[in-house]
Order: structure tokens, then C-alpha cells, then sequence
């Protein structure tokens, strides 16, 4: 059983036990807006596939910590690969702007994702396949919510990149079969993509030059997730390569 079909099988465990979503009572932000001419994405992220993060920093801090530098925060709140919460989401919508990551297969987590006060969602599109995709994105839209589409191929990413504005294409650097990691491979994507979507990029961003890259690319931010939970403090000059890049465009 390959990782996606383990995630599935997960999912509709979690589905079976579940309770209902809580009431909204935060207010809706426009994910999109935030995030300026480009912005970073900071993700609290304690767990991957491939083992523990960082378990020693409580998510308060994170987002107190970064909140200067960030444009948005990024929550994962899968609880098995990725020790995810959706609690995290309350707990960082005081700061900025939140989009829920998980593995979005049913409508029912786009339900979730908006009770607790998420602005987006993220929705894999290798996960569900396009029309189950476009069906997820588009319910998410009439929530409110921004889709996120994460792709990892441009074939998958071309096709996305027609369903028009209601979206943010999400460019995984990350190969979600492998989950080996290039971002050569995603700038590719991005320069193939460049004036047809919004996008952003995500995975193995970890230095000032990458975040330049990307926003020279037109990307509308990138997400950094590991990085930043190591060390924090390299928010500050992943801003500062932002906003150089930002002045020269």
C-alpha cells in the first residue's frame, strides 16, 4: 500500500469518529489578499512522514514568534504522520490569516476547516483526482474559503490552472509517491505556470536565494515549514530576501 492509499484509509477512519464542527465565530479573512505581492507562509509543522520535527515548541509561541515576518500561518492538523491538531487553528488565527493542511477527501474537513476559523484549505489533487478536486475547491470557495490545490506535476498542475480565479495552485516541491524533493522541479512548474494562476510554492524552501527564486517567479509567497520549526529565527531573513525581491520586480 503505497503512502496516499495509507492516507486515505486513515482519513476515513478519522471520518467514522469524528464529531460535528464547532459554530464559526472567527472572522473570515481573505487568505489570498494577505498575502500582498508575495508573502511567507509559515507552517507549524511538529511531525512528517519521515519522522519528528520539533515536539518542544508550543504552537502560542511559534506564531507569536513569527507573526512580524509572516504573511500567513499554515496549521497541519492530521493527527497520525503529522501530530496535527485542529485546535492549532484558533490558536494561531489571533495572528494571522490560517490555511488547514491535511488530507482533504470530504467535504465534511472543509465543514472542520471553517468552524474552527481557517481562511483557506488544502486540497491535493494526486489525492482525489480532478473531479473530486474541483468539486472539494469549489465547495470550499462558496464557504468562503481560499482552495488551495496542491499539485507536483505539471500536467496536474496545467489542468488546474485552467478551473479560472477561484484558486491558489499550490506547486509541491515535494513528489507525493516518492516523497523525494525538488525544487528545481517546482520552479519549472512555476515558469511554465507564470501569468496563467496564482500560485505558491511549498516544500524545501529553506534559504534567502530560494525564497528570491520563487519571487521572481511571480509566485504569489512560499510555505516553509521544517526550516522554520528548526529555527525560527531564519523568518527574518527569508522577509528580508522577500521584500528585496518585491522592490526589483
Amino acid at each position: 500500500m503505497d503512502f496516499l492509499a495509507q492516507v486515505k484509509k486513515a482519513v476515513e477512519l478519522r471520518l467514522a469518529t469524528e464529531p460535528n464542527p464547532p459554530t464559526r465565530s472567527l472572522p473570515l479573512v481573505d487568505f489570498l489578499k494577505a498575502l500582498g505581492e508575495f508573502g511567507i507562509i509559515a507552517e507549524y509543522k511538529r511531525a512528517s512522514p519521515r519522522g519528528v520535527v520539533r515536539l518542544d515548541m508550543p504552537p502560542w509561541a511559534y506564531f507569536a514568534m513569527l507573526q512580524p515576518y509572516a504573511a500567513a500561518f499554515s496549521v497541519l492538523t492530521e493527527p497520525i504522520w503529522f501530530l496535527g491538531d485542529y485546535r492549532f487553528i484558533p490558536m494561531a488565527k489571533p495572528f494571522r490569516p490560517v490555511l488547514m493542511k491535511d488530507f482533504v477527501v470530504d467535504s465534511r474537513q472543509i465543514d472542520v476547516a471553517y468552524g474552527y476559523g481557517a481562511d483557506a484549505v488544502l486540497v491535493i489533487y494526486r489525492l482525489v483526482g480532478r473531479e473530486k478536486a474541483m468539486e472539494l475547491a469549489e465547495y470550499a470557495h462558496r464557504l468562503g474559503l481560499t482552495p488551495v490545490v496542491e499539485v507536483d506535476n505539471l500536467q496536474d498542475a496545467r489542468e488546474a490552472a485552467t478551473w479560472g480565479g477561484k484558486i491558489v495552485l499550490g506547486i509541491n516541491a515535494r513528489d507525493l509517491t516518492t516523497l523525494e524533493v525538488s525544487l528545481q522541479k517546482a520552479f519549472e512548474i512555476a515558469k511554465a505556470l507564470r501569468g496563467d494562476v496564482d500560485f505558491i510554492i511549498e516544500s524545501g524552501i529553506s534559504k534567502p536565494e530560494e525564497v528570491e527564486k520563487a519571487c521572481m517567479l511571480y509566485a504569489k509567497g512560499v510555505l516553509v515549514g521544517t526550516a522554520l520549526m528548526k529555527n525560527p529565527v531564519l523568518i527574518k531573513e527569508l522577509r528580508h530576501a522577500a521584500e528585496a525581491c518585491v522592490s526589483r520586480r
